[in-house]
């Protein structure tokens, strides 16, 4: 079993280092995890068809459905970020400021729902890729939202319409988010992979099958597992389960 201790292991991390310093180093450094390398950057509702056609509807029913279940979310972002959190299909992609949590998604969920496969770790330059549409800095919503309002720019497209994804750090509304260290890329109505179009500021790099054993180790001994990362009922079950010792019967 290749474990962290492995050259093969060391040569991950060394690739990890080797995409950061093409990125050019920066200070400011956000992760993503895919348990399947063929997965490309893609928000929820862009993977359909007619997701964006669909787009206020959900936007304007989770808003009046939720009121009652929810505290009254005056922020646009605020009723954004609560959508992603309950898988509701946005706009938004998932990235964390944490090496570790992006690990986790790719490694923990390689092994549960595509065993077979390559994972892939992700890493982006926030700042490289809002330059790309003319913003000088990460946007912090909703303290930017006079500026940068969600309907405003991608249903009205004013002050502008989005040629690329812009990258936001929001206020931490839940626990996850906290955990998690999350901050969005908000992506604007194109389908190609990003890595490709935009690659002076998004690398790829691929986690082989053989090394998710090593990864999981790099995991445990890190304290990182469903508990840590998703601190609730739902997270706990997720724990309990996984070192429960249980032995399916099929």
């Amino acid at each position: 079993m290749t474990g962290i201790s492995s050259p093969e292991w060391s040569t991950f991390l060394e690739a990890i280092k080797d995409a950061k310093r093409a990125l050019g180093s920066p200070d400011v450094l956000w992760y993503r995890g895919h348990p399947n390398s063929s997965f490309y950057l893609l928000a929820s509702l862009l993977r359909y068809e007619n997701g964006l056609v669909q787009e206020r509807g959900l936007f304007t029913d989770f808003r009046k459905l939720s009121d009652r279940i929810l505290k009254r979310r005056d922020s646009e972002w605020e009723t954004l970020f609560e959508m992603q959190h309950y898988g509701v299909p946005t706009r938004l992609l998932d990235w964390s400021e944490t090496f570790g949590i992006a690990l986790f998604f790719a490694a923990t969920y390689n092994q549960s729902h595509h065993p077979d496969r390559d994972a892939a770790i992700y890493l982006l330059d926030p700042l490289k890729l809002n330059r790309l549409s003319g913003i000088g800095s990460v946007l912090r919503v909703p303290r930017d939202e006079d500026q940068f309002g969600y309907t405003k720019i991608y249903w009205e497209h004013k002050p502008f319409a989005p040629s690329a994804p812009i990258a936001v750090e929001p206020i931490f509304i839940n626990d996850r988010m906290l955990a998690q260290r999350g901050v969005f890329t908000v992506h604007h109505d194109k389908i190609e992979p990003l890595e490709d179009e935009f690659p002076t500021a998004i690398k790829k790099v691929v986690l082989s099958n053989s090394l998710i054993p090593a990864a999981l180790e790099f995991l445990e001994l890190s304290n990182i597992n469903m508990l840590s990362v998703f601190p609730d009922l739902a997270g706990l079950s997720g724990y309990l389960k996984s070192t429960s010792g249980l032995i399916p019967r099929w």
